[in-house]
């Protein structure tokens, strides 16, 4: 007894004191803080790279792996830094995985454009998936049959293992280097497209050969052939379905987030690392990396467009520092891995070194098969692959962060042999390290050798008229500062070698030189000031139609930014312009691409016939103005956006014939939508009320949400108020999402007391008009009124479409429009013939009533007669001056703000200091030049003498100046090139002078 307690005396003392749960390991702590300092030197490492990349164009990412294979070579040396960097060479590579690469993944998926993405798919999908497959059989082919790897080292599904493995491509510094050097975005999503899908599917045949490795050692379950097929569609195609379902619900919820760039930034971290997790662990043990490419993918699609236009900058903004930060921070610890394995190894032989000099050629060899075996596929499919992008792709096809760390995973199963688990390891770093140091340095030379990036003249044309433009913009502002007392002892011969003006002109010679060559000199002179003179006139067209796409994704854009049309509205019509960028060869086509995306009228027709049906009818209801509302937003914004471009292409600075050819394809174009506006407002009027009422109002809680930041950010709202009143308009648009609209149309005493041009009418007035009209039927082409008989009615299109035709053109118009005001402000004859083009429901409103309400109320006159001039300058065109190329919403706001209604007697003098439009009478100016009625005034700097009795529009602002101003936001200044090019000229002159003085 006495001896069994001597003996737990001795173990006593062994054993250590209970912790209390409180307690914690100070030299753990010690060893957490290390390893944060040590990834802030990270960070700090590769900023200073960056900015060595800014001055060198060294490859960001082979210069951070250098770094970290430095680390990992001296750790034992570095004291602190190298116990942080030993520690980090341990990390568990599940780690690696579960913190980094989602971040990568989503990042870089919801960035792509989707619609080369989407274009690039077929291609995309055969190189990342079979692809994958055929190259990890391929480098376990080289390990077994080249490298002769024995059972020992590696049995043949082992091989295959690392093969999938090594079959991961990570071509950041190429695809870096291809967007610097302007490779086109169809080849840079190719490759990125395949690396972004390739993680995943490596995986997934990662974890099949493994498997098959286990169980053919007996230290795994067998595996059967239902059992493949099952577990590589749940990890291939319910992976991505997940991320898919997942980004719905995000896409739905940031869209009640209104105003907040926390939230909704904090939503996709949320969503991202949420969709990794639930697929690989909780709900289908699917692949997780796929599940993230595919919420990413969703985001890219249709997420973006959720965002709203207020928030958007700050998530991006965010991500791209996140995106930097993980990328540094895992090729860093991608780089320390590799020293380490290079001075802690003992499980590889001096041989192996050899082999793996011999594996890195083998497996460049092995991706060329692969591609190659793929190329009659590639080039059906996509973009056209030419034989330089070819070689690119084969050379660009790095090994990176998810290669190594796939490669430590099997480094750290040990249920395989070590050897083969060490040999992973060393391969996996090994690649890494050599592609991104040598293919990753020297694919720049490669590019140029091939010539792979085009460089055609109209590009090295623009580059040199950009260039001309920025020594002129620079040497205005020099003439600012020369006249700034704070400048005055300024050395500007200084500055003008300081800024790099004389560099520039050098580059502009040697641009000029290469035109000539690519050119001929005997076709352009190197002082041409026509940027398109030499070019042919298929060329030409191209660039006319390219600027017509471009100007009308930025007016897509901005419809957007004020809340003029819907998120995915702007996502069609953008990726419509996006599929023009690509066929600027073949004749306009955009409304056909638009239309294909609308569902048949008869789907529609059903939805609208069960209306009113228990428990479908609400459905019904919600589908017909979700998607009709669709349909209209689609249809008119791009009316209005190509009318407005239709307008604007008139001042290109190139072939007019050129311009007129492209600009009839674009009426044509007009035309078509006009068309099926018409069919959609014949067919579902009381819809249309519906989406009308919609827009209206979520178009003008946006200018309010606009308004309030405006004023907020000028001081002149308390901040307490802003948010209250902020946050009331955000829940107004929310509510506005779900408000059920009704779908009956009103009569019409309802409809007359909303039209817009009887706003502000007193009551009394109201009820004349209403009990003066009357309910008036016309079939498909039956004449309203002709050309030259008097006038007694004027009509308000309750249902169908009515063209007015005059001589020179025709307007048409529909549902609740007005025919015409014309016929309000002339001497009691038609001025144009109005027929129907469909069965018509119009109603009759007595002229003499509506005239003598616009002698007793100037605000109602005032509203006929500037909504008369969209008649009048196409009747006068010749007499329109520059109303004529005013898109009508931007005239008539022109003319609702910036212009006055004025009448004048015989004799009396006036004023057009800004111009004006003369609708009845006459005047003559100080050079007797007579103005006669529907005519233009332009801005006079002496009072006009009235001739005639007369009546006119005053401009308070320049017709010229609005335009010019429109002009130069879309670079559309049609005397900027000739200008640019003379003040170049000059500047050139002076300086070859200065220069010739200071020799």
């Amino acid at each position: 007894m006495a001896e069994h307690e001597h003996e737990f005396e001795g173990h006593e003392e062994e054993l250590e004191a209970p912790k209390d749960s409180l307690w914690r390991d100070e030299h753990e702590m010690e060893k957490s803080a290390n390893i944060v300092y040590f990834l802030t030197l990270g960070i700090v490492s590769g900023l200073i790279l960056r900015e060595i990349n800014k001055k060198t164009k060294f490859p960001y990412s082979p210069m951070i792996l250098s770094l970290g294979i430095l680390l990992g070579l001296l750790q034992k040396s570095l004291g602190y830094v190298g116990e942080s960097a030993s520690i980090l060479s341990k990390m568990h590579p599940h780690l690696i995985v579960f913190v980094f690469v989602p971040v990568l993944l989503f990042e870089s998926a919801f960035n792509c454009d989707w619609y080369t993405f989407k274009y690039q798919m077929v291609n995309i999908l055969l190189l990342a998936g079979p692809g994958c497959g055929w190259g990890a059989i391929l480098l376990g082919a080289v390990f077994k049959m080249v490298l002769r790897y024995d059972d020992h080292d590696m049995t043949w599904y082992q091989a295959f293992t690392l093969g999938s493995v090594l079959s991961a491509t990570d071509p950041v510094a190429v695809v870096a280097l291809l967007k610097e050097l302007g490779a086109s975005l169809a080849f840079n999503h190719l490759i990125e497209g395949e690396a972004l899908l390739n993680d995943g599917v490596a995986m997934v045949f990662f974890i099949f050969f493994n498997k098959f490795s286990k169980a053919a050692s007996g230290k795994g379950e067998a595996v059967t052939a239902s059992q493949v097929v099952l577990n590589f569609v749940r990890n291939s195609l319910v992976g991505p379905a997940l991320g898919l379902i997942l980004g719905i619900l995000a896409a739905l919820w940031t869209k009640r987030i209104l105003g907040d760039d926390i939230e909704v930034t904090w939503l996709t971290f949320v969503f991202t690392y949420l969709t990794f997790y639930w697929a690989e662990f909780c709900f289908f043990k699917t692949s997780g990396l796929l599940a993230v490419v595919g919420l990413g993918l969703f985001w890219s699609a249709f997420g973006k467009t959720r965002i709203r236009s207020s928030v958007e900058h700050s998530v991006h903004t965010v991500w791209g520092f996140v995106q930097y930060s993980c990328d540094t921070l895992i090729f860093l610890l991608v780089g320390i891995i590799v020293g380490t394995q290079v001075i802690e190894e003992t499980f590889i032989h001096k041989s192996d070194y050899i082999r793996m000099i011999v594996f890195y050629f083998f497996m460049i060899l092995a991706r060329f098969i692969m591609i190659l075996t793929f190329w009659p596929f590639l080039r059906c499919f996509g973009y056209p692959i030419s034989k330089s992008e070819f070689i690119v792709l084969v050379y660009g096809g790095l090994r990176g962060a998810l290669g190594l760390t796939l490669s430590l995973m099997v480094g750290c199963d040990e249920e395989l042999p070590a050897r083969f688990r060490h040999l992973s390891v060393f391969y996996g770093a090994g690649m890494a390290a050599i592609t991104n140091l040598i293919n990753g340095t020297t694919c720049k030379a490669l590019v140029q050798y091939l010539e792979m990036i085009e460089n055609p003249v109209v590009k090295k044309k623009v580059y040199k008229k950009y260039l001309e433009e920025l020594i002129v913009n620079s040497q205005d502002k020099m003439r600012e500062l020369e006249s700034d007392q704070f400048y005055s002892m300024a050395d500007w011969n200084k500055v003008n070698q300081l800024i790099g003006q004389p560099k520039f002109i050098e580059k502009i010679e040697k641009l000029e030189t290469e035109i000539k060559y690519m050119i001929g000199s005997n076709k352009v002179s190197s002082n041409s000031s026509n940027l398109y003179e030499g070019l042919t006139d298929q060329e030409i067209f191209g660039e006319v139609r390219y600027r017509i796409y471009r100007i009308m994704k930025g007016l897509y854009y901005d419809k957007f930014e004020y809340g003029l049309c819907e998120e995915d509205t702007v996502r069609l019509l953008v990726e419509s312009s996006d599929i023009g960028l690509d066929h600027t060869k073949a004749i306009l086509n955009i409304w056909d691409q638009l239309y294909k995306n609308f569902l048949n009228f008869s789907s529609v027709n059903f939805f609208f016939k069960v209306k009113e049906m228990p428990f479908i009818g609400p459905f019904a209801r919600d589908y017909m103005i979700k998607h009709l509302g669709f349909v209209y937003d689609v249809t008119t914004t791009f009316l209005s956006c190509a009318n407005e471009a239709f307008h604007l292409t008139e001042s290109f600075p190139m072939s007019k014939d050129a311009v007129r050819v492209v600009m009839e394809e674009l009426n044509k174009e007009i035309e078509k939508a006009e068309g099926y506006l018409s069919i959609l407002n014949d067919t579902f009027p009381e819809i249309v009320r519906a989406i009308q009422t919609k827009r209206a109002s979520h178009s003008i809680l946006t200018h309010q949400r606009h308004y309030l930041d405006e004023t907020q950010q000028n001081g002149l709202v308390d901040d307490k108020e802003y948010q209250l009143l902020k946050k009331e308009i955000n829940t107004r648009l929310v509510d506005l999402e779900n408000h059920q609209f009704d779908m009956i149309l009103p009569s019409f005493h309802v409809l007359a007391m909303e039209f817009p041009i009887f706003s502000g009418l007193v009551s009394t007035d109201l009820d004349n008009i209403i009990k003066s009209a009357y309910e008036k039927k016309f079939g498909p082409d039956e004449i309203i009124y002709e050309q030259g008989m008097t006038c007694q009615n004027i009509y308000i299109v309750s249902k169908g479409n009515v063209v007015d035709e005059f001589q020179g053109g025709s307007i048409k118009k529909g549902l609740g429009s007005l025919i015409t005001y014309t016929n309000l402000i002339g001497d009691g004859t038609c001025m144009s013939t109005a027929k129907t083009t469909a069965d018509s429901l119009l109603y009759s409103l007595n002229l003499k009533i509506l005239k003598d309400l616009m002698n007793k109320n100037p605000d109602f006159e005032f509203k006929i007669y500037i909504n008369s001039v969209e008649y009048l300058r196409k009747m006068f065109e010749n007499q329109a001056g520059p109303l004529a190329h005013l898109e009508i919403k931007r005239l008539l706001d022109f003319f609702r703000t910036k212009s006055k209604l004025r009448k004048f007697t015989t004799n009396q003098k006036c004023d057009f200091i800004f111009g004006g439009y003369l609708f009845r009478g006459e005047l003559k100016d100080i050079n007797n030049k007579v103005y006669s009625q529907y005519t233009y005034i332009p801005p006079q700097d002496t009072e006009c003498l009235v001739t005639k009795d007369c009546q006119c529009l005053i401009f308070e602002d320049s017709v010229e100046s609005f335009n010019n101003q429109m002009l130069k936001q879309l670079d559309l200044d049609p005397h900027k090139d000739q200008q640019i090019q003379e003040r170049y000229s000059q500047i050139k002159r002076t300086s070859m002078m200065d220069k010739s003085k200071h020799h």
